[in-house]
């Protein structure tokens, strides 16, 4: 558990869709990493706790399960982008950045529209 980790007086944040049962050490809030509204309120939480980034960010979304392999492997990457998008903006520099990925096959087409090539 990161709050076990940590060094005295560190910030832990998660962040789910869900409301995060209390845990002593770390903020919880529920939002939607994909809005502007998450930023904010990151923001919000960084400057009442005089934090200016955080040097690890741990991604560990999941799209709602429903049996469809593929179409939830789909969901996890693109939850793995916005993620990656949302650590650059809050990961202090030599930060660390984890997630886990789901490999599908994708051709060159899906690619590049993926990463707007």
């Amino acid at each position: 558990m990161a709050v076990q980790r940590v060094p005295v007086g560190s910030l832990v944040l998660g962040i789910d869709l869900v409301k995060i049962a209390p845990l002593r050490g770390a903020v919880s809030i529920e939002q939607d990493i994909t809005k502007p509204e998450c930023r904010a309120k990151i923001k919000k939480i960084m400057g009442e706790h005089g934090v200016g980034a955080f040097d690890l960010v741990l991604h560990d979304g999941s799209p709602n399960i429903g049996g469809a392999w593929s179409q939830e492997a789909m969901a996890q990457n693109s939850l793995v982008i916005d993620s990656v998008r949302l650590a650059t903006q809050f990961l202090a520099p030599k930060g660390t950045f984890v997630t886990k990925v789901r490999f599908i096959f994708l051709g060159f087409v899906e690619l590049e529209i993926m990463f707007d090539c």
